[in-house]
């Protein structure tokens, strides 16, 4: 399995493990894309990278196409857990203030689930 992908308390939790670059990207995404698939209405969704022990710029697309697809239906996209290399990836690809980012996967789940419900 590229990701664990479970419910907690209405929030869909993605959670990629290893390393999200080049081709491994399109499986990852057809895997949560075919999650999604049954969320039609805003669904929520939060990205737990602990796991992730690399990535590149294949795998930021990975994050933004889900965003994009979620964005599209109403929902919201929030990320945990990202170390300082993801960080930095964000912060250099300027997608810092697409997501949603959190300390821990409990604030998250509680800051989403509050605001827009």
């Amino acid at each position: 399995m590229l990701a664990e992908i479970r419910q907690r308390e209405g929030v869909i939790v993605i959670r990629p493990t290893g390393r999200m670059i080049g081709a491994a990207n399109a499986e990852i995404r057809q895997q949560i894309n075919e999650e999604l698939e049954e969320h039609f209405d805003a669904p929520k969704v939060l990205f737990n990278l602990e796991e992730v022990t690399r990535m590149d710029s294949s795998g930021l697309g990975t994050l933004v196409s889900v965003h994009v697809n979620i964005s599209r239906k109403g929902g919201r996209t929030a990320i945990v857990n990202a170390g300082a290399h993801i960080r930095n990836l964000l912060v250099l690809g300027r997608l810092m203030t697409v997501f949603e980012s959190y300390d821990s996967e409990e604030e998250a789940i509680l800051a989403m689930n509050s605001d827009n419900s």
